[in-house]
């Protein structure tokens, strides 16, 4: 799958609360499911999908210690504000023709 598309995904689970899915496969990075949990519960929100033109908004930073990989800095959109001021730090990896993607931070920037 396609990096945007990895990344769509994992945002889509998060939405949904598929807190125990993203910490089963990997794409929870550090964090565990209940930090994961916490971070957007805390934030008091509800998230929604990334909408199309969402991804112009993307920061990708490129990493010097990792060939292959990249830090990507998602804004996140809720139904109450819309684009919010949560911020979704990601390392995506290639493998291959793919990527895998893990969370670095879920904070508010």
């Amino acid at each position: 799958m396609k990096l945007m598309g990895q990344v769509r995904r994992l945002i889509e689970d998060l939405a949904a609360g598929r807190y125990a899915e993203i910490a089963a496969d990997g794409r929870a990075g550090r964090l565990t499911e209940e930090e994961l949990r916490t971070a957007v519960e805390q934030y008091g929100r509800t998230l929604v999908p990334l909408p199309v033109d969402g991804e112009m908004l993307v920061d990708v930073y490129a990493q010097t210690s990792q060939p292959g990989a990249v830090t990507l800095d998602v804004p996140l959109w809720t139904r109450e504000e819309g684009r919010s001021d949560l911020t979704l730090s990601v390392t995506a990896i290639k493998q291959g023709e793919a990527y895998t993607v893990e969370v670095d931070d879920l904070h508010v920037l």
